[in-house]
């Protein structure tokens, strides 16, 4: 896969050195030559700070490598 776009909203901000934690939910839907995962991060008690969208494209790994795509 290569990455195409990335698009999050900050929301709030952590103290210099909190501990935060990222997930990335996988598209319900696969197959498709491009894939959205949500995204969300919170902080240490739990409250967001920042969510959004990753989308990828799906691309042949041999062909990409070979052909430098």
């Amino acid at each position: 896969m290569a990455g195409t776009a990335v698009r999050v909203r900050h929301l709030r901000a952590t103290h210099v050195g909190g501990r935060v934690e990222v997930t990335a939910r996988p598209p319900a839907r696969t197959g498709a030559r491009r894939l959205t995962f949500a995204v969300r991060a919170v902080d240490a008690e739990g409250l967001p700070v920042a969510e959004g969208e990753i989308d990828r494209a799906v691309v042949d790994r041999r062909r990409f490598l070979e052909e430098g795509l």
